[in-house]
């Protein structure tokens, strides 16, 4: 009766957060919809009594994708304009083959082959969300990635192991009580947040959707309105560009951290500076404005042509060519070497 009620009252919860993210600005992510329609089904279907194959295979197929619309979402959220990895959509069409198959009972090694594939897309998913964790200047997304890493993927994974012992073991008595009062908890805590406490954590947090590939290489910060400063605010600006300008980002590695101790001011703040102010969502592409821009002019520069693109990159702050050259061709649309034999012809 407990297990009934709870998974009810998570179900209603877990409509009313689709809705609610439904109806943001940005129009959410189809990928965390299909995240929910997934928990809404699996908690369902044990209350129902589905005996007929393709109806009970129609109601399985959200929760099958759950691993994957967790990974994409995630990627949706943190990676900005960037594409999903091509390798990352093999990954889940294996993934998927496997649990059809294993839905069919083609073979009884399909299901435990099947379990792997699963933590795989869900530790890459929290991989995602780690990554960058501490560049990211949007307060609201970085509690997002924080929830999401503790909650969201900690209990994806908690269920797939789960799963998978208790397809060999008998489930404990107490057990699926427990976990409906487990996931009722999580949900309410997830909508408390949503529809209460951070009504615009999602609108803050998801990346416009750019409806022209040639628009991605607008800066956000060109399509918003600075936040007006103070005295105090406007003297710790000064003192940042200066530093920037000084040459302040050349240093390898440099965290938003450590650029705060250099300006003797609390990391919290200069966040709010660069995002709210300045209109930045990543640190990283913050620090890339200015290692690009004295890039460019080094690679157009004659007197620097005998230099090696590498000796540019390691100069001003990069630790190896790779994510200079893709912070590079974001820019120009070519990489270092296009551009400086355009700028320097024979």
């Amino acid at each position: 009766m407990s297990y009934a009620f709870f998974t009810g009252a998570t179900c209603s919860l877990l409509l009313l957060a689709s809705m609610r993210i439904g109806f943001t600005r940005r129009g959410g992510s189809p990928w965390i919809q299909v995240l929910i329609a997934g928990a809404f089904f699996y908690l369902l279907r044990p209350l129902l009594n589905v005996t007929h194959p393709a109806v009970d295979l129609l109601i399985d197929i959200p929760t099958m994708l759950c691993p994957a619309a967790f990974w994409l979402f995630a990627h949706h959220l943190c990676s900005e304009s960037q594409h999903f990895p091509r390798w990352g959509w093999g990954l889940i069409a294996v993934d998927l083959v496997l649990g059809f198959a294993a839905q069919f009972e083609l073979h009884p090694l399909l299901y435990p082959m099947e379990q792997p594939f699963k933590l795989a897309l869900i530790g890459l998913g929290l991989l995602t969300l780690w990554q960058q964790l501490q560049a990211d200047l949007v307060a609201e997304r970085r509690q997002l990635r924080i929830a999401l890493l503790i909650a969201v993927g900690g209990y994806m994974s908690v269920v797939v192991c789960a799963e998978f012992l208790f397809s060999y073991y008998p489930v404990p008595a107490g057990v699926p009580a427990a976990h409906s009062v487990m996931t009722w908890l999580l949900t309410f805590a997830v909508c408390l947040w949503l529809l209460a406490l951070s009504p615009r954590a999602l609108e803050e947090t998801l990346p416009q959707i750019i409806a022209e590939e040639t628009e991605s290489a607008v800066p956000e910060k060109q399509n918003k309105e600075a936040t007006p400063l103070d005295a105090q605010g406007q003297q710790l600006l000064h003192k940042l560009q200066q530093h920037m300008d000084g040459g302040g980002y050349r240093h390898t590695g440099l965290t938003i951290r450590e650029l705060g101790e250099q300006l003797d001011v609390r990391e919290h703040i200069l966040r709010a500076l660069i995002n709210k102010h300045l209109g930045f969502r990543n640190f990283n592409e913050y620090l890339n404005q200015f290692r690009i821009d004295e890039a460019s002019r080094r690679l157009a520069d004659p007197d620097e042509a005998h230099l090696p693109v590498l000796s540019i990159a390691l100069d001003i702050g990069y630790r190896s060519l790779s994510p200079f050259n893709a912070a590079f061709k974001r820019r120009h649309n070519q990489t270092p070497t296009e551009y400086r034999r355009d700028q320097l012809p024979a």
